[in-house]
């Protein structure tokens, strides 16, 4: 297949300063996990506006400065497009490009870290996608129109968590400000004030994926009679925990209708919800309704040696 290979840079100055680290040095411990922070969030943007056209690395130049904390890199983006992209046109964003649309390049226009310090934490109201292609984020009485690209990086839960990473030395006692500025770009700084607006994250809603209902036979593990716990049933395979949700035949257990002893079987009718949430999976069962119910004694057949019960009738 054949496969044509670009380059694209940028070069990316942070600067971090305040009482603590004036004198030139600054704690690794706060150093390190802001430098990763700085690739990661990189990487997750360039995923969001680039998918899989192109891959990014964030080289650390050796030309530190004294004075506060001055850390150079270099954004280096390897272009890799399949024929069928060069064929269509796609044209992915630039390294210069990413830089700008994550507000790394201060200026007049919006990037992610100018629209976060903006917002403060604050959620939009309605978003509207206008004519030239920017998207109107209201809020109240107030409105900030803004790149689609900065929307999707903003909606990104993987960008904001690199970017609240990126922030967290400012909760450092000593660390006042973080500013960034890349090539002759104006700087945009961010302050101790202004870190709760980066470092808040929304969770992600949790996504139903599965609503299913069944028929099913399980023996009984273990009943509970306190509201909210849940039964333990087994499919002889399985254990599950469910949740009783057949009023009826609660209230004949209530009544002491109902007996349980090991082995017991119930033929019920079993709703299964699963969930995606942030990191795995959420499963629950809720039994509908108890179609029958079967007693674990059981009679052996008598061994009869004489004519049959029923014989001569």
């Amino acid at each position: 297949m054949l496969v044509a290979e670009e380059m694209s840079r940028a070069t990316l100055k942070v600067v971090f300063d305040g009482p603590a680290i004036r004198n030139g040095s600054m704690d690794v411990r706060d150093l390190a996990p802001a430098l990763l922070a700085v690739g990661k969030l990189c990487e997750e943007a360039n995923r969001v506006l680039n998918e899989k056209k192109t891959e990014v690395t964030v080289l650390v130049k050796s030309d530190f400065e004294a004075g506060s904390f001055h850390v150079n890199l270099d954004v280096v983006q390897s272009l890799l497009e399949q024929m069928k992209s060069l064929l269509t046109g796609d044209n992915a964003t630039a390294a210069a490009n990413l830089i700008t649309f994550l507000g790394f390049a201060g200026g007049s226009g919006i990037g992610l870290l100018k629209l976060l310090k903006k917002l403060r934490g604050r959620q939009p109201r309605r978003w509207i996608v206008l004519e030239d292609g920017n998207v109107r984020l209201e809020l109240g009485d107030d409105a900030i129109d803004v790149p689609r690209e900065v929307v999707d990086l903003y909606r990104d839960l993987d960008t904001r968590k690199a970017v609240a990473d990126l922030m967290r030395p400012l909760e450092k006692e000593g660390i006042d400000t973080i500013a960034f500025s890349s090539d002759d770009s104006p700087v945009e700084t961010v302050t101790r004030d202004d870190a709760v607006s980066f470092t808040v994250v929304p969770e992600a809603p949790e996504e139903q994926i599965v609503s299913e209902e069944r028929n099913a036979f399980f023996s009984i593990v273990a009943v509970t009679f306190k509201d909210g716990n849940k039964w333990r049933l087994s499919d002889g395979q399985n254990t599950i925990g469910v949740t009783m949700a057949d009023e009826e035949f609660l209230g004949r257990v209530n009544r002491n209708e109902v007996a349980f002893a090991k082995g017991d079987i119930l033929h019920c009718r079993l709703l299964t919800e699963q969930w995606r949430t942030a990191d795995s999976l959420r499963t629950e069962y809720t039994v509908l309704k108890v179609l029958d119910y079967r007693s674990a004694a059981r009679q052996l057949p008598l061994p009869f040696s004489g004519p049959s019960p029923t014989a001569g009738e």
